[in-house]
């Protein structure tokens, strides 16, 4: 008897439990933590540019399941609009759709980051006319680094409620009580 059970024992789940907080972080945070395979200019083994961290956080925004590695032509539109690299004269939202089919490969949808910083050479060009192509490449690196995508609309309308919220409570409390007798 003493051997059916030592068969039918299950293997021990060695997992902790989830915690309670939002599933959705969880899943963007482990995109964004995978190491990286390849070395890049101004980064060491393991460590990330602050370029490629913005490429990453565009690159994710919105997708569930986007791992960081490649960005739609989406989020290369959000990332220059968010990042000011669209001026309004120099390079406009055209120029950047242009810059992105150019550089992307015939039959694929996403660059990936080494694709990402020949695009941003190109606009560099374009944006920075009076600077020489080096200064014109770190400016535009200036602009993109240490950012996030800009969520708006949300705040927003989560303001707008609970203003509306407090209005309806002041107009309830405002209000004769008719039921007393």
């Amino acid at each position: 008897m003493a051997d059916n059970k030592a068969k039918s024992t299950k293997p021990v789940n060695k997992t902790p439990p989830k915690s309670p907080s939002d599933p959705a972080k969880e899943r963007a945070a482990k995109r964004l933590s995978y190491d990286s395979n390849s070395s890049h200019e101004g980064a060491m083994a393991g460590e990330i540019s602050a370029l490629e961290e913005a490429f990453r956080k565009f690159a994710i925004h919105g997708d569930t399941r986007a791992t960081g590695k490649e960005m739609h032509g989406k989020n290369w539109s959000k990332l220059c609009k968010d990042c000011h690299v669209i001026d309004g004269k120099n390079v406009t939202i055209t120029d950047v759709d242009i810059v992105f089919s150019k550089i992307k490969g015939k039959s694929s949808r996403t660059i990936t980051f080494e694709q990402f910083k020949e695009a941003l050479q190109e606009l560099s060009k374009k944006r920075f006319k009076d600077k020489s192509d080096e200064e014109a490449v770190q400016e535009i690196h200036k602009l993109i680094e240490g950012k996030v995508p800009i969520i708006s609309g949300v705040t927003n309308f989560v303001e707008l409620q609970k203003t509306l919220l407090v209005f309806e409570v002041i107009e309830k409390a405002e209000q004769p009580d008719i039921e007393t007798e």
